[in-house]
């Protein structure tokens, strides 16, 4: 055959800068030959030393020598790869040429599934050769080899040098590795494929009596592929279709745990009040199975779509009984009324290893029913978000994440370009009338049929744990561990496509030893790295499976990692059922509410509706007068305060010397997610140690100081990463609700309140790094900018007598008035809060010259947020009237705050919404209204109001400013700025406002500027 039979050296492979092109150049490659065989360097190092030629090798050789003179280019137009599997396409062909099976004509068209085989085959080896390809199309082009008139006529120039024999052996031998690629993602996929047909060929009878009600389909026509994994040397989920339509699917894995999975489903649907769940019909057989293939159909009423999230709730309650996880939208079908699960294969899923100092409330979350993955899950990309569980996938929606795409295929301008690419279609959402069904609204039927799955396996629990039990049945099942991320072991296996790894082994061992790194992803399990890079060079996704009566792990290839796990599954979710019960329940169901609550698309920040009064009674008579609400004393409003403060202890979770609390978070004013409380002063654990440290200075109570302090325990290790960094400040910002500059706020507030000086010591830090990222970042705004850097450091300064801070808040003061005003009006991001922390700047000794360019900016504001009718705290005129009224009366007169309309005027508190609110958070929520109202109306109308908060505090409790009320532990949002406020109603002189970056009141007086 051509040039590949023969050696070549293994020395260096030159740069690609440098690379001379291959293509019909046999002769330079033989002057080039030397002792060493030519597939040498396609051998990673664990393959080494090696004398004796590998199977694909020869496979590869084979392949090259089938290719005719005339090489075959495809016409037509060639998107993507399409040009570049035609190339390829006799190495799938001598594939399907060695599939040999013992299936009968009558019962397949062997001649449309080989062609089938070929077809899918071909483009997989386009794919995983096109870097390469397209690097070598582009050599031709600059050296002039490519003929053709036309940027079409010259890639099928190309096609026809690169697919001649002489062009693929070169090919080849230049990348060795490359070649391995192909020819042993052929081998395997002829070995797949051969025990598929096979295994069909025996089964055939028992899958049309038992999956398909004893009707004959007819012959099997096609052998779909999913868009499944690849594992065990390219084995994953097929459909296989027959000549009437019909269609069953095969797993080439064990079925033991589904079909005891549909054993407990009997059981469960059996028990008293339990939501009755439909099974997924099984053929199990020794190490595979066959499954029906289930249709989705949508729902006909209002009611079906009920009971779907009614039953929905059933299986998320055993699911998570089981330890169940990674239940995403490709694993769940919705059948009118009945959600079917398709694939359960990781049941008694254990928890990833614990890390030092690890974070309590990750674990808890990690530990909950949100695991199983079937709750709405947002999946992060920087610019984008998309929600991939069972229950809320956004199928067909862009993906956050970039992949690599081919622009200009099919002529010789074809390159590689990143871009988002459509995630892939799926089912699991009932539809009625044509549209898919909105999750969120149907949270409380979910959350009943959760709570009626919960109580059945509870009351039935001596039934599943027993040593006869249900749950025995799994001992020695196969199920799945999820080690890593799949997405990480995809983008891995993707890149390590790059021409620059496919000279020389060695190269694509070093890219795959990344995943040994935390470069790539950190959360892998100890001891399994050797394993993964095997699997990974067989080009598999790695699989790790266990028993759950047993603690060790088995990877894909078959290698057994003993005593991996601190204990069998088994009895983790033995002793998990035993300890069910009603405080569990009530943590379980406020994780259901707050995943489903992050689903919602309304505005973050819009003001809340006025509270309703109860609607009236059908009695002729008139309803009895309301009483009017009790003065909110100060014993009462500190009672309350100790009530959120109480309530908060209950909810925090705690381990060796951390304690955090789960809560939602918004992210980038857009979408809320479920998860541990961050470094944030607005949503994470700085603003609920900032409260609680301030009711143990008003109450003496230690038990809130020590979890303060507990709460702030990770931030000298984050500024430390930091400060390591410095390139990573203009993402963090200096912002004062969201960056530095409030993280040094809320360390100098404890510090004083608790007279602490280890905190203290913490402060320089955070000052510092918050004036570095000032003058990195962009954002200008009060919440993640550099006005509420300046603000806050202006805090510390008062609070410290830092010259530090002074300096910092000088130089965010210098930023502020270099760039130009925010296009948006508001306190939150906009032009108002910029305004007001130039006043605040000037007020500190900065100079005359900073109030009027703040006054010019809070006038502007006042302008815009008047025309565009914004009643939002963070971006209209409620907070615009606060900024103005947190200052000296300036003497050209106040800043106009009004609102338009009969209703409205434009005097003192102006700004704030008629009648009291139905939320009660800090941000835009009733304190937040009182806030305001304390600085511009008569001391009467606050005191009404801060009079009905308190009565309706304490009859229905706190409602948070977050989706449906959820309640969540930060500072704007949340049950901290809850407490707070009510502190500063009690005593205002003696609990600055966090709303207003204030300094404490119990500091010394402010020093002079330096």
């Amino acid at each position: 055959m051509g040039p590949i039979c023969g050696s070549h050296s293994c020395a260096a492979a030159p740069s690609a800068d440098k690379l001379s092109p291959m293509i019909g150049a046999q002769a330079e490659v033989a002057a080039a030959v030397t002792a060493a065989p030519w597939w040498l360097r396609g051998l990673p190092k664990a393959e080494l030393p090696c004398t004796t030629r590998p199977e694909w090798a020869e496979f590869a050789e084979s392949a090259v020598s089938s290719v005719t003179s005339q090489p075959r280019v495809p016409s037509g137009e060639l998107p993507g790869t399409t040009g570049f599997a035609a190339v390829l396409a006799p190495f799938a062909e001598l594939a399907a040429a060695r599939l040999a099976t013992v299936v009968p004509e009558d019962a397949a068209d062997l001649r449309a599934v080989r062609a089938d085989f070929v077809t899918q085959l071909a483009a997989t080896l386009g794919r995983q050769a096109a870097r390469t390809l397209v690097l070598e199309l582009n050599v031709a082009r600059v050296t002039g080899r490519l003929a053709g008139d036309t940027p079409s006529a010259r890639f099928r120039s190309f096609l026809a040098l690169i697919g001649g024999q002489d062009g693929l052996a070169a090919l080849l031998q230049e990348y060795p590795v490359l070649a391995r690629l192909l020819a042993q993602t052929c081998r395997f996929a002829a070995e797949a494929a051969a025990e598929l047909l096979d295994r069909f060929a025996a089964d055939r009878a028992a899958v049309v009596a038992g999956l398909l009600a004893g009707a004959d389909p007819g012959r099997l026509v096609a052998v779909e592929r999913t868009a499944g994994d690849g594992h065990r040397r390219g084995r994953s989920v097929a459909v296989l279709r027959f000549a009437d339509g019909t269609r069953v699917v095969y797993k080439p894995r064990p079925l033991d745990a589904h079909g005891h999975v549909n054993d407990l489903v009997g059981w469960f649907n059996a028990r008293p009040g339990a939501p009755r769940l439909r099974p997924l019909a099984l053929l199990v057989r020794d190490g595979y199975g066959w499954a029906e293939f289930v249709t989705p159909h949508p729902c006909t009423t209002e009611r079906e779509l009920e009971r779907f999230y009614l039953r929905q709730g059933g299986w998320l309650a055993l699911l998570h009984a089981l330890d169940t996880t990674d239940l995403h939208f490709e694993n769940l079908i919705a059948c009118g009324a009945e959600p079917v699960l398709v694939d359960v294969e990781t049941v008694f899923h254990p928890c990833a290893p614990a890390r030092p100092d690890e974070d309590p409330a990750a674990r808890a979350l990690e530990s909950s029913v949100y695991r199983t993955g079937l709750l709405p899950h947002l999946f992060l990309g920087e610019e984008t978000a998309a929600d991939i569980s069972g229950l809320g996938g956004d199928a067909g929606r862009r993906s956050p994440v970039e992949s690599v795409h081919w622009a200009d295929g099919g002529t010789d301008g074809m390159r590689l370009v990143r871009r988002a690419a459509r995630l892939g279609g799926a089912a699991n959402r009932p539809r009625l009338a044509g549209a898919d069904a909105d999750p969120a609204a149907h949270t409380e039927a979910l959350l009943a049929g959760f709570r009626a799955g919960y109580r059945a396996i509870e009351a039935g629990r001596s039934e599943l744990t027993g040593p006869q039990g249900l749950l025995s049945r799994f001992a020695e099942d196969e199920v799945r561990v999820v080690a890593r991320a799949t997405h990480a072991y995809a983008r891995l296996l993707d890149e390590s496509t790059h021409p620059d790894v496919l000279r020389d082994a060695a190269e694509r061992d070093d890219l795959l030893g990344v995943l040994g790194t935390d470069a790539l992803d950190p959360a892998g399990w100890p001891g399994l790295l050797d394993q993964e890079i095997a699997e990974l060079w067989d080009g598999d996704v790695p699989l790790f499976t266990t028993r759950p009566g047993s603690a060790d792990f088995w990877s894909g290839a078959g290698h057994r990692t003993p005593g991996v796990l601190d204990r069998p599954g088994l009895d983790r979710v033995t002793e998990k059922i035993r300890g069910m019960g009603p405080a569990d329940l009530a943590a379980q169901e406020w994780i259901v509410r707050a995943a489903m609550a992050s689903r919602s698309t309304a505005p973050a920040h819009a003001p809340t509706a006025p509270a309703h009064a109860p609607a009236p009674t059908r009695s002729a008579a008139p309803a009895p007068a309301v009483p009017a609400a009790p003065a909110a004393t100060p014993g009462r409003l500190l009672a309350a305060a100790r009530r959120i403060g109480d309530r908060l202890l209950a909810d925090a979770h705690r381990s060796g010397t951390r304690t955090n609390w789960l809560g939602l978070e918004l992210l980038a004013d857009r979408y809320w997610r479920l998860g541990p409380a961050g470094a944030d002063l607005g949503s994470g654990c700085p603003g609920v140690a900032l409260f609680l440290a301030q009711l143990a200075e008003r109450t003496g109570e230690e038990r809130y100081a020590t979890t303060a302090r507990r709460a702030l325990r990770p931030l000298p290790g984050l500024l430390e990463q930091l400060a390591e960094h410095p390139e990573e400040l203009g993402l963090v910002g200096s912002g004062g609700f969201a960056g530095l500059g409030g993280i040094a706020y809320a360390l100098t507030h404890v510090a004083v309140a608790l007279d602490d000086a280890e905190i203290r010591s913490w402060v320089a830090p955070a000052v510092r790094l918050a004036a570095a990222a000032a003058a990195a970042e962009e954002a200008s705004g009060v919440l993640d900018g550099t006005a509420g850097g300046l603000a806050a450091l202006l805090a510390v300064h008062a609070a410290t007598g830092s010259a530090e801070a002074w300096t910092g808040a000088r130089t965010c003061a210098a930023l502020l008035a270099e760039r130009p005003l925010p296009a948006v009006p508001g306190f939150g991001s906009g032009a108002a809060g910029v305004g007001w922390a130039l006043r605040r700047y000037a007020a500190a000794g900065g100079g005359a010259g900073y109030e009027q360019a703040g006054l010019s900016a809070l006038r502007s504001a006042a302008e815009a947020a008047s025309a565009r009718q914004d009643g939002s705290w963070c971006g209209g005129l409620p907070g615009i009237a606060l900024a103005a009224a947190d200052g000296p009366a300036p003497a050209e007169g106040p800043v106009p705050v009004h609102r338009s309309g009969p209703a409205h005027g434009s005097g003192p508190g102006a700004g704030a919404p008629d009648g009291p609110s139905s939320d009660h958070s800090l941000c835009h929520g009733e304190l937040g209204v009182l806030e305001l109202l304390a600085r511009t109306a008569e001391p009467a109308g606050p005191d009404r109001r801060a009079g009905a908060l308190l009565a309706d505090l304490e009859r229905y409790g706190p409602r948070c400013g977050t989706p449906g009320g959820v309640t969540a532990p930060g500072l704007l949002t949340g049950l901290a700025g809850i407490g707070h406020g009510l502190l500063r109603l009690a005593a205002p002189a003696l609990t600055a406002s966090a709303l207003l970056l204030q300094p404490p009141v119990t500091s010394r007086p402010s020093p002079p500027a330096p």
